[in-house]
């Protein structure tokens, strides 16, 4: 991902020649923004934490976005297609598996090891339109200020700093989803559904194993793709929930469990750490 990206640049992507009809203020603020955009995704393809994983999948599809419309253009050759070609695949592999669990785990404490959870399918498209929305402000408001279309630079600016307050820290909660294992025990750490972080101790953990159709556990995923894990405890743990948790659950702000669903985005991952876990004790 990061030769891809550092290759962008200099394989043609087309920022100067889509505004060499405008005016020198357009082309400077254009290029610019190109660079500047370009830059903090290497900035966050280079520096693995939460935060930086999700600067790389706002920003990503930014560039794929613009590399696209430009490759289908009328001025589109076949070296803008092979651009356009890298560019989704920066953002298909900003939004994989192997990354997320990468830019979690390197903000880890000590011994912990963290497991990204996939994002419950209500949200994916809540989700894809708030980043779309915060994408075309981020462009937006630096061109009409270039074009001096004043009044809508305003009310981009003013867009854009909601958009920072409201919705890029909801966004920002995917990153935050983990399963944790700890010395201690485990930690199911989620804003989305758990008001409150499920900890689980090492001795109260019976079985982490794939989830069975005919399960009766508590469903903490939130409806999601991918296979689910089933964890099995040794006692009824309480679990408190956001409201968002009760109202997938159907249940008050806190229930009883004995065993819940989870689904991280790397399920394999999990049981062989929690194999070598067992091989250790």
């Amino acid at each position: 991902m990061r030769f891809l990206v550092g290759c962008l640049p200099f394989v043609g992507a087309g920022v100067g020649a889509l505004l060499e009809t405008r005016s020198t203020t357009i082309q400077l603020v254009g290029m610019a923004s190109a660079w500047l955009i370009w830059g903090l995704i290497v900035l966050a393809s280079f520096i693995s934490h939460p935060i930086s994983l999700t600067v790389l999948r706002m920003g990503t599809p930014i560039v794929a976005g613009f590399l696209a419309f430009i490759a289908a253009t009328d001025q589109g050759s076949t070296l803008q297609i092979i651009t356009a070609s890298i560019g989704f695949a920066v953002l298909l592999i900003s939004f994989s598996a192997e990354i997320g669990g990468r830019y979690v785990q390197a903000s880890a404490y000590g011994d912990e090891r963290r497991f990204l959870l996939r994002p419950p399918v209500a949200f994916v498209a809540p989700v894809v339109i708030s980043v779309v929305i915060v994408d075309f402000f981020i462009i937006a408001t630096p061109m009409f200020f270039a074009t001096q279309i004043w009044l809508a630079g305003i009310f981009s600016f003013i867009g854009l700093a909601a958009c920072i307050k409201f919705l890029a820290p909801r966004i920002h909660q995917l990153s935050r989803r983990w399963l944790v294992f700890v010395p201690a025990g485990f930690v199911v750490h989620d804003e989305i559904v758990l008001s409150i972080n499920l900890m689980i101790k090492k001795q109260e953990l019976v079985d982490i194993q794939l989830a069975r159709d005919d399960t009766q556990a508590a469903d903490l995923s939130a409806l999601t793709w991918g296979v689910p894990l089933e964890l099995s405890f040794s006692k009824t743990l309480d679990v408190s929930l956001t409201a968002i948790g009760a109202r997938h659950l159907k249940a008050v702000s806190t229930i009883q469990a004995t065993s819940i669903i989870i689904a991280p985005s790397r399920p394999g991952a999990v049981l062989r750490a929690r194999q070598l876990i067992n091989g250790r004790v």
